[in-house]
């Protein structure tokens, strides 16, 4: 199992399996469900709704990570973010990460 577990580490450990796709990707490597349908109806939400908030969370991610959270329309300046807004993607991600964990074990 240990040598199974180390070609997959190699094969995929630069991937970062974020946009929604990409997770159902990986997710395919070892079971079979329509994953986003599965989630979806685990957390109460449509598939599509879940798949948007997925994106905006990342795309937010991005912007911190990779553009310093700053906003080129007004240079100098970030985007506007609040504490209820980062509690609510965070929840928003464990759900998910935990219907996911659900659906697959």
């Amino acid at each position: 199992m240990a040598a199974l577990d180390n070609a997959i580490r190699t094969k995929h450990n630069h991937l970062s399996f974020q946009q929604p796709e990409k997770i159902a990707d990986a997710i395919r490597l070892f079971s079979s469900s329509s994953l986003w349908d599965e989630v979806a109806a685990h957390i109460g939400s449509a598939p599509k709704t879940l798949k948007a908030t997925l994106g905006i969370i990342i795309d937010r991610r991005n912007k911190i990570a990779h553009e310093s959270d700053v906003d080129p329309s007004f240079p100098n300046q970030r985007w506007p973010i609040e504490p209820l807004m980062v509690e609510n993607m965070v929840n928003d991600i464990e759900k998910i990460g935990h219907a996911i964990h659900a659906i697959c074990v």
